[in-house]
């Protein structure tokens, strides 16, 4: 298959269980990815997995000169960049009254800011792209209230406000900003988060990541702002 030929992509959280996922997809698809993560071993174990196509750069995304250094090795290895897949994210489930300064910083740091630090450090190559899109896994939680989970919901509405700013901000560039609300995805993440949801009650990673390829395969005059992705078992007036 071949929907996204000669397009060259960043995905952020590449081992997690969405990430990783996202990844196989792009690859199976004609791209070449750059992984980013802070866990090295996983890196290594999916880059051998996928071959020559996928490169992979070890660092925290917190930290801005790490997200510099993704971008110029990105430029050094590939030459360009067209997308940017912003899927790196912690959870948290704890009532707020519980929450501490440290939990809510981090949350707000790996959710939030490493998203924006990314943006920056790839603008100017995303700029000179001709098809140059940002996805941002958001998460149902950054368009509906859940309980005991107030400090990982604040920063997902932080992140929907975010991309939705960068959005306006970029589109004299053409960079096209996406924001994905998947509801509860079956991953170790969403375990943490949505503890409550029995198996098979929840979407499913690939389902995630071919959605995306269809937003990146089908660039047109019709652009897909925001996407929110619901569970078959929940009912379409439910929260």
């Amino acid at each position: 298959m071949n929907a996204l030929k000669d397009k060259v992509i960043i995905v952020t959280g590449a081992t997690g269980g969405i990430g990783s996922v996202i990844v196989r997809e792009m690859v199976k698809n004609g791209a070449k990815v750059l992984l980013c993560d802070i866990n090295e071993e996983a890196l290594v174990k999916l880059s051998d997995e996928l071959g020559e196509n996928v490169k992979y750069y070890v660092g925290n995304l917190c930290d801005k000169k790490v997200c510099e250094n993704i971008a110029a090795y990105c430029k050094k290895e590939f030459g360009k960049l067209d997308t940017l897949i912003n899927s790196a994210g912690v959870a948290l489930r704890k009532p707020l009254l519980e929450v501490t300064k440290e939990e809510f910083m981090k949350l707000y740091e790996i959710n939030v800011y490493s998203n924006l630090a990314m943006t920056q450090a790839c603008y100017e190559m995303l700029k000179e792209s001709e098809n140059a899109d940002i996805i941002s896994i958001v998460s149902s939680s950054g368009v509906y209230p859940h309980y005991h989970q107030g400090a990982y919901c604040s920063t997902k509405f932080a992140q929907k406000a975010l991309n939705g700013v960068l959005n306006i901000e970029l589109f004299e560039d053409d960079i096209r900003v996406h924001n994905l609300y998947p509801s509860a995805v079956e991953t170790p993440m969403a375990k943490i988060a949505r503890g409550d949801l029995k198996e098979n009650m929840s979407c499913k990673p690939e389902e995630i990541a071919e959605i995306i390829t269809f937003v990146l395969s089908h660039r047109n005059n019709s652009v897909l702002d925001d996407i929110v992705i619901r569970r078959y078992t929940k009912r379409p007036d439910e929260m």
